[in-house]
């Protein structure tokens, strides 16, 4: 499976793939066809592909629901970023996303049209109502590509700000 959009694709990682991330990056963008732009992920993505690795072999049947979606830059044929997805639909019908972009592809558009093409998928599952993402206070970036999206800040603890973006058919 493959989302589209103008200038990227989301691909989520399989349970070997997220294995084979977590080992050996490199291999892992050969794999999938792609340049090997970055040796190594940093300390914060190895924990998360770990985490969601756990995540995909106790539910293989959700795995796109729990899995790291990576976000390939179609031009340069490389892995720009990666959207987290953390579950399918909870009770309130949330699904709690996180994402990050490599720093030469920042400031492009690229989080904005990764985040657009996710939410549009999630969001053509009934059961999904809000799309949840937390940013740090400071992360004004961040904050932007949320209010592009349509996102409201709804929670604020002393480090994050909560942000949710309501699914228009669900209302």
């Amino acid at each position: 499976m493959k989302l589209e959009s103008q200038r990227i694709d989301l691909i989520p990682l399989t349970a070997p793939e997220l294995s084979l991330a977590i080992d050996n990056y490199s291999e892992l963008q050969q794999q999938l066809g792609l340049a090997a732009i970055s040796a190594a992920l940093d300390d914060e993505m190895q924990y998360a592909m770990q985490i969601r690795l756990k995540k995909v072999q106790q539910d293989p049947d959700h795995y796109l629901w729990l899995t790291n979606w990576a976000i390939v830059h179609r031009e340069d044929q490389c892995i720009i970023g990666f959207i987290i997805l953390k579950g399918y639909p909870n009770e309130k019908g949330e699904v709690i996303i996180g994402y990050g972009i490599d720093e030469k592809y920042r400031r492009k558009g690229y989080a904005t049209e990764a985040l657009r093409t996710i939410t549009a998928w999630i969001f053509s599952h009934s059961q999904a109502v809000y799309v949840i993402a937390d940013t740090e206070k400071d992360n004004t970036a961040s904050h932007k590509v949320l209010e592009r999206l349509g996102s409201e800040r709804y929670k604020e603890t002393e480090d994050l700000i909560w942000w949710r973006i309501s699914n228009p058919r669900a209302l």
